[in-house]
């Protein structure tokens, strides 16, 4: 009994309070950045311009942006690496010269040729046919293309851009080859590119604008 009575008063309690009151007790707080609702504890501004309420960088957002910074990172690290193995393998290649018997004949260069390939593959687990194409790229770079290669080693060409130079400039004598580097990566160049750093070109956009 007294239980019933006790819940018929608060009903009618409840049922007393003005429907104004009742809006009142359930409007947003200002610390969830109802437009105007003055300082909030969150870190958000108001912007009496136009009366609303500024918060800081969504964290996931900011998450986001720093996850891509670091990719750019990791491509310009693999860069800088890629041009440490080009360095390895043109080390590679003149120690091994230096330490093989002069080849008496073109088939005892083959066989010297092939043997340094095979170790090259080894040593980096891939396939003799491209450890064969690294080692003459190698060799194209630290001797024909050193604007490539420094590119290369400070992170603002990757790779495959580098690649692609050497692709383009294989069937090239050396002054055409040097002309066409230089187009690209000299700004001291008669005709320089114009279309920005060639790293931030995609690599197929690089090649086709190579092959103008």
């Amino acid at each position: 009994m007294l239980e019933r009575i006790m819940a018929s008063a608060a009903g009618r309690a409840l049922a007393a309070v003005p429907a104004e009151a009742a809006g009142r007790a359930v409007a947003p707080s200002p610390r969830l950045g109802r437009p105007g609702g003055g300082d909030c504890d969150d870190g958000a501004k108001n912007d009496g311009a136009k009366g609303e309420v500024l918060f800081p960088s969504d964290p996931l957002r900011r998450r986001k942006d720093d996850c891509l910074d670091r990719l750019a990172g990791i491509a310009r690290l693999e860069a800088r690496i890629a041009a440490e193995k080009v360095k390895v393998l043109a080390e590679l290649v003149e120690v091994s010269t230096a330490l093989n018997p002069p080849a008496l004949s073109p088939q005892e260069a083959t066989a010297q040729e092939m043997a340094l390939v095979a170790e090259v593959a080894c040593a980096l687990t891939v396939g003799e046919r491209t450890a064969g194409a690294l080692l003459a790229e190698s060799h194209t770079l630290t001797t024909d293309l050193p604007l490539t290669l420094s590119a290369l080693q400070a992170g603002v060409m990757s790779w495959q851009h580098a690649r692609i130079m050497v692709d383009e400039t294989t069937n090239l004598d050396r002054a055409a080859a040097r002309a066409l580097e230089g187009h690209f990566l000299d700004p001291d160049a008669p005709n320089p590119h114009r279309g920005g750093p060639v790293g931030d070109l995609v690599a197929s956009r690089f090649r086709h604008k190579a092959r103008i």
